[in-house]
């Protein structure tokens, strides 16, 4: 159990530090009133745990066991399929990237449904390729722990999520006007250099992915 509990928490750390969130994070908290950023973590947290949760007492159990039995030609060509796919990802990331240097760009008020509707949406979108988080819901399923473990686990890992923009809030709500200009720099660099990361780990492991499918096809 604690050794499940270290893999969860350590996981839920490491995918905490999601471009994908904490850019918008950053965005939000630079508006003038900070009530967007709540409401956008709330979003994030409820869209990601729902489908955690989901996945976890639904038809989780079945897809991973079917997973399983993907073998032969069929799970190669997937993986150079997923290869491509991912590389492309890669290229558009590198190609969209944008300087550091940048003017900033001007801030304005979000609704607190619109702010929520944006964490949702991009948890919703970001959830079918959740890889971290697909690993520790099977972790999860394996230790056959007892249902209400279960729901802690999935709720604690997504606690953990959202702890950058948590804190960030707190940061926006505590430090006044004086932790404006930092948060629209932070926002800024934070975004390229996300893009330049994210670049790189995805041409590493499209590469990766479709030298592995490639191989496999080739050795059938």
């Amino acid at each position: 159990m604690i050794a499940l509990t270290l893999l969860v928490a350590s996981v839920a750390l490491a995918d905490s530090l999601n471009p994908s969130t904490v850019i918008p994070g950053l965005w939000l908290a630079s508006a003038p009133a900070a009530g967007g950023l709540a409401s956008f973590t709330l979003g994030v947290f409820s869209v990601y745990t729902a489908g955690g949760l989901v996945l976890l007492f639904g038809p989780g159990r079945v897809l991973i066991n079917a997973l399983h039995h993907f073998h032969g030609p069929f799970e190669h060509v997937v993986e150079a399929v997923g290869g491509l796919l991912v590389l492309a990802v890669a290229v558009a990331l590198w190609r969209s990237r944008t300087s550091g240097d940048e003017q900033p760009r001007a801030r304005r008020s979000y609704t607190r449904a619109s702010a929520f509707a944006l964490g949702a949406g991009i948890m919703a979108i970001e959830l079918p390729t959740a890889f971290m988080y697909f690993g520790v819901i099977s972790a999860i399923l394996a230790a056959h722990q007892a249902a209400p473990v279960e729901f802690a686990l999935v709720v604690a890992y997504n606690v953990l999520f959202v702890a950058p923009l948590i804190a960030l809030l707190a940061i926006r709500r505590w430090g006044g006007a004086r932790v404006d200009g930092w948060i629209g720099s932070a926002e800024s660099r934070v975004r390229y250099v996300g893009q330049l990361a994210l670049s790189g780990v995805a041409a590493l492991a499209g590469a990766a992915l479709l030298t592995i499918g490639l191989i496999g096809l080739v050795a059938v």
